[in-house]
């Protein structure tokens, strides 16, 4: 048993050891406020303000370059949308003529090669715009939609504003309207 008691007491010894050696660590370490090290403390938080500053002026430009870049794609877009709507808009007349010289064309004159020429000539004026990204649209039937529709003149009705018959198509370019239909509406009595 005196074996057993030595193994505590020794152990007890050794830790005592090690905390009087820390205890003289810390009694022999220098605790006073160094001027040097207050000012290269105060220099490494200044970088790291400085770092951080540096860092949100990037992610500023990085979001301003982005921003720039969309408006670049945004202002080119419509500057070809108004390019091309400029050349469409007069070309759109010309095919409103054609169309209502085939609607009203009488039927014996229907068989001639003058006739057959403007058909060809429709299907290919039209073939080219559906090309150039135009799409037309049917308005007869539908509801008036003020987006679409610019109604010249009513008809007396009992129900909604319903388009009866149209002056000119409505054609959008690229999803954006290039020219509302000119329509007439039947209207509330």
């Amino acid at each position: 048993m005196a074996k057993h008691k030595d193994k505590k007491d020794l152990k007890e010894e050794v830790i005592k050891e090690e905390v009087e050696k820390e205890v003289e660590e810390v009694e022999n370490e220098d605790w006073t406020i160094n001027e040097e090290k207050v000012e290269e403390l105060s220099k490494e938080e200044e970088l790291s303000k400085e770092e951080e500053s540096y860092k949100d002026k990037f992610i500023k430009l990085q979001a301003d370059h982005e921003n720039f870049k969309a408006r670049v794609n945004r202002e080119k877009d419509d500057m070809i949308f108004f390019l091309k709507q400029d050349i469409l808009l007069k070309i759109l007349p010309r095919l409103d003529d054609i169309e209502r010289i085939l609607a009203n064309t009488k039927e014996e004159e229907k068989k001639t090669s003058v006739y057959e020429a403007l058909v060809v000539l429709h299907k290919k004026l039209v073939w080219d715009l559906e090309k150039m990204w135009v799409k037309p649209f049917e308005s007869k039937g539908k509801e008036v939609d003020p987006d679409r529709h610019e109604v010249m003149t009513t008809m007396p009705w009992k129900k909604e504003w319903i388009v009866c018959d149209e002056f000119e198509k409505w054609y959008e370019l690229n999803g954006r309207v290039l020219r509302h239909a000119k329509v007439v509406a039947w209207a509330w009595e």
